[in-house]
């Protein structure tokens, strides 16, 4: 009876320990797929935020295209009149 006893002892702790080993290699499968799921929807917010960033990127570089040509316009205009003014003074008698 003895024997018996640990028999169905011993195979009941089987049963458990499969069981229980079971339910870690879900708990490990549902873990590394929520991982892989997290990991994945990272690298899409990264890949969106590069994609602004480069957008925001050349929306300045075009403001300050647009700004350094205006500057550069009103600068030319400036060294014309300024030009013609010295001539202009040069031309006057003393």
């Amino acid at each position: 009876m003895k024997s018996f006893t640990q028999i169905l002892i011993l195979g009941a702790a089987t049963l458990a320990l499969a069981a229980c080993s079971q339910n870690t290699k879900d708990a490990t499968s549902d873990a590394a797929q929520s991982a892989a799921d997290d990991t994945a929807n990272n690298v899409d917010k990264a890949g969106n935020a590069v994609d602004k960033a480069a957008e925001d990127t050349g929306k300045a570089i075009d403001t300050a295209g647009d700004k350094a040509a205006a500057a550069a316009a009103e600068a030319k205009q400036n060294t014309g009149e300024a030009v013609e003014k010295a001539g202009q003074d040069m031309q006057k008698p003393s």
